[in-house]
């Protein structure tokens, strides 16, 4: 499979993930509160992924395209954040959604990075 066949691949299946924990979010909490929760989850995961695969030693080349960009690009989503910007009076916890997005990533890639130097150390 090329490079765009598994960012493809990747990006339905992100976004599918993303579908189905929003809704979950939805039904069980009140409106904006559902999407706020749901919105923080999701980019807050899929941050964390995205800095685990750019650094993990397991994700080749396909696999980062797979899980990084395309898994991770289509699970998260900055156009609802926008919306939600937009409509709802809650600009300090979308702030808060940012910034955790951040140390989530950073988060990640600490972790990938401890994989990677795992992995030199036993191969030495």
């Amino acid at each position: 499979m090329t490079n765009y066949g598994y960012i493809f691949l990747g990006g339905a299946l992100g976004a599918m993930t993303r579908y189905m924990l929003m809704e979950v979010a939805i039904i069980n909490f009140p409106s904006e509160l559902g999407q706020l929760v749901s919105l923080f989850v999701v980019n807050i995961l899929g941050a964390y992924l995205l800095g685990l695969t750019v650094r993990h030693p397991y994700f080749t080349a396909g696999c980062k395209n797979l899980w990084g960009t395309g898994f991770a690009g289509g699970f998260t989503t900055m156009s609802g954040v926008t919306v939600l910007m937009a409509v709802t009076e809650l600009d300090q916890w979308i702030w808060g959604m940012l910034i955790a997005g951040f140390i989530a990533f950073g988060a990640g890639f600490r972790q990938g990075r401890k994989a990677q130097r795992k992995q030199e150390v036993e191969f030495a």
